[in-house]
Order: C-alpha cells, then structure tokens, then sequence
C-alpha cells in the first residue's frame, strides 16, 4: 500500500498558511534541556540528585527549580532543607558549591525557617512577626505536601 503525501495537499496547506506558518514544522514534545528526565526525575524523588549551583533557577517568587520543576535543597551534613533563595542558600550559590536537591519531604532534615519566612509561609513575616515561637511551631509541623498545595513542584507552569 503507498500512502500519499499530504505535502502538495492544498486544503492544508490553505489551513497551514491560515495558521500564519510558512513552511511544513515539527515539533518535540519532550525537550530535556527544559523537562526534567526520567533519571533526574527517579533521583529527585529519593532526595539524592546532586546538582550545580549554576543549574539552578530562582523563580519570581523566590522558590529555587531545575527545568520545569520546583525542589528542594540541602547539602552534606546541613540539618536543614531548603525551599527558597534564602541568605544561606545564596551564600553557597555565590560560592558555585554543589547541593543536594529533593522533591518529597526529606526524612531527616526540617525545614528552613528563613526559607519560610522570606516566602511569607502561612503568614510568617520576618518584619511584623517577632514571635520566634510561632515560626518554630511552623517548622515543626511543616509538611512538604500542605506547601506544594500553594507552590505545585511540578510542572511548573
């Protein structure tokens, strides 16, 4: 069976040109400069993929991602993960040193108060808030799960 080319069909290619293209295209559905893979994606759900600070995006709203995807991060013998540019988390990026990057909540490690407060995490705020007590209540009852509610990990859109 010989199957004819559409090319030099002119219904499409009046539909093409209506579409304001000039020529036939194609397109990637999946671009692993932009996505994440299915390894990176395997590693940063066991919290063990090793990254470069220069591969690490700050988004508007001060989460720290990798392609399409928010993360967390940490870095060996740190007892604290992190999930936004704080001044630590700057520091090391100033530095060019390596973090270790996650996406569920690690098992070890709480969470960043600075982190929290610098995203205004269920109404912390580091000017009006001097009450220490209620930021380490936060953190102590901090689930990873509750935050990607408002911050969704993935994809980014």
């Amino acid at each position: 069976m010989r199957i004819k080319a559409f090319n030099d069909f002119e219904p499409f290619n009046k539909l093409r040109k209506e579409m304001g293209t000039d020529e036939l295209g194609s397109f990637e559905l999946f671009d692993p400069q932009r996505q994440i893979t299915y390894s990176e994606r395997e590693l940063l759900e066991l919290g063990t993929f090793g990254i470069e600070s220069n591969r690490l995006k700050i988004l508007k709203d001060k989460t720290i991602a990798f392609k399409n995807t928010r993360l967390w991060l940490t870095w060996p013998s740190h007892e604290e993960f992190h999930l936004a540019a704080c001044e630590q988390v700057q520091k090391r990026r100033h530095l060019k040193s390596s973090f270790i990057a996650g996406l569920n909540q690690p098992a070890d490690n709480r969470v960043c108060i600075e982190c929290l407060l610098l995203l205004k995490y269920d109404g912390l705020d580091a000017r009006r808030s001097r009450r220490l007590d209620l930021a380490e209540t936060i953190q102590k009852e901090f689930k990873l799960i509750e935050f990607q509610k408002e911050y969704p990990f993935y994809p980014l859109v």
